[in-house]
């Protein structure tokens, strides 16, 4: 059996994920703006939403409690 505690790649080019299971925390990064100096500001839905320092530009989105906000069913072991 293989246990996994974080998960990661990109979706078609443009969008960068990482999932950290143990933590449940889901990053999204628009894809080429992972070395960019962000601002995060929590939004009323209880997101992160990382902002470009200097242009203020949204880049990504951190989602905090992931599987237990958005997940169903078992969460597969392999």
């Amino acid at each position: 059996m293989v246990n996994l505690d974080t998960v990661e790649g990109e979706i078609n080019g443009s969008v960068s994920y990482h999932y950290d299971a143990i933590a449940d925390v889901l990053y999204l990064r628009r894809a080429g703006t992972l070395d960019l100096p962000t601002l995060g500001e929590e939004t009323d839905e209880g997101l992160i939403e990382l902002r470009d320092e200097q242009s203020g530009e949204l880049v990504g989105i951190t989602v905090v409690s992931w599987r237990k906000r958005f997940g169903n069913g078992v969460f597969p072991d392999s």
